[in-house]
């Protein structure tokens, strides 16, 4: 998701992301497939267990198979990993940012401005804040339930939202890539949950939980800016689906309720002269 981030860098982000993202998936998964074979091939499977190091002394393992020396593993971790933090540094107050400047969360709106150089410096300052304190806790066992559970929540709500947007038909919904399925969302909607509760149901539980709290947060606070939700849209499909099914057949005498047209005169003020009148007919129909 780092180049959906970055979207707004990008001269025609519409063709770039998905070749950037495909191609970022299909090399980071020969990477890691590749660092699983070599691994099997080189150790044995007890000491593949050997959790802490323990057999070789506490050293890295890996290191062990370095050539010319263990410090090029070392080394190669340590440029990896500020790789990696200076490139989500770079997106994630950017990301925060553009949240900020939708105006759908009130108290994130400190955090849409930019310096003279156009960098988001208060939310680099909050972004840097949180990683330090997932360096603080200081056990990546900690850490990674946590990271995971953000990371899933987002996939699984990028993939439930193209699939809302599919199922409900929206004009605005016109996805160009030709392989993609709405069955494919979906797909991915039950496999993160699946993961997300196989992992720790507990921090399942209570990332969704947040979730839902932000949601309904926006919904009663913030939301300065209408641009519809799937929630409403799904009601409205549902409306139209129930409407249309009315006419397959006749109607059931259990089922008949009275239609009432109130013919009423208005004033000047375009204010009708008998109120009792429409009153009447709403008591009627029981103020339905």
């Amino acid at each position: 998701m780092a180049g959906s981030n970055r979207s707004g860098d990008l001269a025609d982000a519409q063709k770039s992301i998905p070749a950037g993202t495909l191609a970022a998936q299909l090399t980071t998964s020969f990477v890691y497939c590749s660092g699983v074979f070599l691994f099997a091939a080189s150790y044995n499977n007890l000491f593949l267990r050997d959790k802490f190091g323990e057999s070789v002394g506490g050293n890295l393992a890996v290191a062990l198979l370095a050539w010319p020396h263990p410090l090029v593993i070392v080394i190669g971790s340590l440029l990896s990993t500020i790789g990696a933090g200076i490139q989500s540094l770079t997106g994630a107050p950017r990301l925060l940012q553009a949240i900020a400047r939708d105006g759908i969360i009130p108290f994130l709106n400190v955090f849409e401005y930019s310096n003279s150089r156009n960098e988001p410096t208060k939310a680099l300052f909050l972004t840097l804040t949180i990683c330090e304190c997932g360096i603080l806790i200081g056990n990546l066992d900690h850490i990674a339930p946590i990271l995971t559970m953000c990371f899933l929540m987002c996939y699984m709500f990028v993939n439930l939202a193209c699939t809302l947007q599919s199922l409900l038909k929206t004009p605005n919904w016109r996805p160009r890539f030709r392989c993609y399925h709405w069955s494919m969302s979906l797909l991915g909607v039950l496999l993160c949950l699946a993961v997300m509760f196989i992992s720790s149901w507990y921090y399942a539980l209570a990332s969704m939980a947040l979730a839902g709290l932000i949601y309904k947060y926006i919904e009663f606070r913030g939301a300065e800016k209408e641009w519809g939700d799937g929630i409403r849209g799904l009601a409205l499909s549902a409306a139209r689906y129930s409407l249309l099914r009315l006419e397959e057949g006749p109607p059931h005498t259990k089922n008949w309720r009275p239609q009432i047209l109130v013919l009423c005169k208005l004033n000047s003020d375009l204010v009708p002269k008998h109120r009792k009148l429409i009153a009447f007919a709403s008591q009627l129909k029981a103020g339905k």
